[in-house]
């Protein structure tokens, strides 16, 4: 099996979609932990001071989509993975161009 390095897997995921960056820095970083979960079992979600931006450990460094990052981050509680369950991306952004029902376009 190979072995790949969480960087490695995050610079490929940022560069399937010009979006990816946005969606899960704005909503989906638990998401995105739970991706990084499925890859690096040994990954756990920590949480920034002001309780909204969620990053990943593993083997010691903290992730998030963009990377590599830094800073001082608290284990998530029970309460927080509550909280955290319930952010979405997709409930509080709008990306499309067309209407998500019809697909009929969208004026500006």
């Amino acid at each position: 099996m190979i072995k790949i390095k969480p960087i490695d897997f995050i610079s490929v995921l940022k560069k399937s979609d010009v979006y990816i960056e946005q969606i899960y820095l704005n909503g989906g970083c638990y998401q995105f932990y739970k991706i990084l979960r499925t890859m690096f079992p040994s990954a756990k979600p920590y949480i920034n001071a002001n309780k909204n931006h969620v990053v990943t450990m593993i083997d010691g460094y903290f992730y998030d989509i963009t990377g590599k990052v830094f800073g001082n981050y608290l284990p998530l509680t029970k309460d927080d993975e509550k909280m955290c369950k319930k952010w979405s991306f997709s409930k509080n952004y709008w990306l499309y161009k067309e209407c998500p029902n019809c697909e009929e376009p969208i004026s500006s």
